[in-house]
């Protein structure tokens, strides 16, 4: 039983990974977004659920409420972090998104009023908790991150085959093609920003019931390189290969627990996680640049073909024709 529980969690524990290397798939692979703040929208959400539900601190309403309420503070924080930041370009993008992030983190540290600081907020409830008996428990919570993962995995599908996506990605190809036919280019980034960070900040909703606790330092940027190296791993735009980068990375670097070391060199075991990681990276940088799944290429000009042959022109005559 001990082992099952184990798997449970590892399981568990890949499959919100892999939310969040899905989420950060639709804007930083789709779209070509540089956001370095994807452990922000995380802590947003995660704190936000947890300040609606519990009682103290906390307002203690139901957890449906607090699972609407953390996508909803998520969006709305979005919504002002991608408007005052979205016209930058590449790397200042991502100096910028990362800097919010720390900001995040460090006020969740220091407003101990609110969220108790660095101490954190023990004994959170779980879904479903009280009529499922614990040893089986982290087998039912497994099963509901995978269905939830398969709903953002058919969502983000769903999205990529669509006309949006297409637009998406000749934007991340092209920006200046994109916007040469009329497409309003900051409104689209704003949406897929604001859409991208909801998805993390549900994704924080599970992450705290995974927890049973929140505290500021559960929330440092190595989650969003760990995100990031979970996309690369698996293949940037493609959503099959943002899952499974998601579940091979977090399958290394928890197996690392079974190597037996002493006492005093455990945190040389705990380098060497990230040791791993940054190795693997490597590998497949050098050998599989496209990611363990690549993505299935379209110039600028096939993914805007359908909206070329679709306008219309109004001739000073009144004849309606086709444009070529």
């Amino acid at each position: 039983m001990d082992i099952l529980v184990f798997l449970s969690g590892l399981i568990a524990l890949g499959g919100i990974y892999a939310m969040l290397a899905v989420s950060l798939n639709v804007n930083g692979g789709m779209l070509g977004l540089w956001d370095l703040g994807v452990v922000g929208y995380f802590a947003v959400g995660a704190y936000s659920y947890t300040l609606l539900t519990h009682d103290s601190p906390g307002l203690g309403m139901p957890m449906i409420a607090g699972v609407i309420g953390s996508v909803v503070i998520t969006g709305l924080l979005s919504l002002f972090i991608g408007y005052t930041s979205l016209r930058l370009q590449s790397e200042y993008l991502l100096i910028t998104t990362f800097a919010f992030a720390e900001i995040i983190r460090i006020i969740a540290a220091n407003e101990e009023w609110l969220t108790n600081g660095n101490i954190g907020i023990f004994g959170l409830d779980r879904p479903f908790q009280d009529f499922i008996p614990g040893t089986i428990y982290m087998l039912f919570f497994a099963g509901l991150v995978l269905v939830v993962l398969a709903i953002y995995y058919v969502f983000a599908q769903k999205l990529a085959d669509s006309p949006m996506g297409r637009y998406m990605r000749a934007i991340r190809e092209n920006e200046q093609v994109t916007q040469s036919i009329g497409k309003k280019i900051f409104a689209t980034k704003l949406k897929v920003f604001i859409l991208s960070s909801c998805m993390v900040g549900l994704a924080g909703c599970f992450y705290v019931w995974y927890m049973s606790i929140i505290a500021p330092n559960m929330f440092t940027s190595a989650i969003t390189f760990t995100v990031w190296t979970a996309l690369v791993l698996g293949g940037m735009g493609n959503n099959r290969g943002a899952v499974v980068g998601a579940f091979v990375l977090i399958l290394v670097q928890e197996a690392t627990r079974f190597i037996p070391v002493p006492a005093e060199y455990s945190i040389l075991l705990a380098g060497l996680r990230q040791f791993i990681s940054g190795l693997m990276l490597i590998l497949v940088l050098r050998f599989l640049p496209q990611g363990l799944i690549a993505e299935k290429f379209k110039s600028v000009e096939k993914l805007l073909n359908f909206q070329q042959n679709s306008m219309i022109i109004e001739p000073k005559g009144g004849r309606r024709n086709a444009a070529s």
